[in-house]
């Protein structure tokens, strides 16, 4: 019986990590979702429709709140508000514990797989001359390791317009979460007259000639 009742616990455990957001923006089911195969959206083009892991998160929450408070109401009547709170609680601290894990892992690491982009506070603004693009951009970045120095260029997600923005380097502070504002020049493909804002950028970070690609 206890093991069964332990096992409630478990599920709000795991429907919890299916739900809670990451410091980078998103939820932790989509990184476990990929992993396996399975995509965390039922659009799997512009990650939008029903948002299969969290939906998935919280059915299991639900199943375990509804067994664990069936098993210890009587045992411990405030059962239900502190399974509420605790679920609050880890929701809040849940992308401070990840950020720290990912510099505990890679705190003397000098790769491109120390640097992370966040779509989280990130954005560009752009206008155009003719075929020349100019992209005023914020964007946030984390350094878990020691590198210094990364290329970064920035790139449209979902974007009717053709852009090919020029990589610029950036200096980094090591073990910190950054806010980079800075300029990127860029062509405008196809058409012109090209202008507008946009948080739906992804980020190509390289370094030592080694590229990742970030759009989530």
């Amino acid at each position: 019986m206890r093991r069964k009742e332990a096992l409630f616990f478990v599920l709000i455990l795991i429907g919890l990590l299916l739900i809670s957001n990451t410091h980078l923006g998103y939820s932790f089911g989509d990184s476990i979702f990929k992993a396996v195969g399975i995509p965390p959206w039922t659009n799997t083009e512009y990650d939008s429709g029903l948002h299969v892991s969290v939906t998935v998160g919280l059915l299991v929450i639900v199943a375990g709140y509804i067994g664990a408070v069936k098993f210890y109401q009587v045992r411990f009547p405030k059962i239900r508000s502190r399974i509420i709170l605790s679920c609050i609680a880890v929701a809040f601290l849940f992308p401070i514990v990840t950020e720290n894990a990912m510099i505990l892992l890679k705190y003397n690491s000098v790769s491109v797989s120390s640097v992370a982009f966040s779509k989280k506070n990130s954005e560009c603004i752009y206008r155009s001359e003719e075929a020349n693009v100019k992209a005023d951009c914020t964007i946030t970045l984390f350094n878990y390791g020691k590198e210094k120095d990364v290329t970064v260029r920035p790139f449209l997600i979902r974007s009717t317009a053709n852009v090919e923005f020029e990589p610029m380097m950036i200096m980094l502070p090591p073990h910190q979460k950054v806010g980079v504002g800075t300029v990127f020049n860029g062509k405008l493909l196809d058409g012109t007259g090209f202008s507008g804002w946009s948080n739906d950028i992804g980020i190509e970070i390289e370094v030592d000639g080694v590229k990742i690609m970030w759009s989530s």
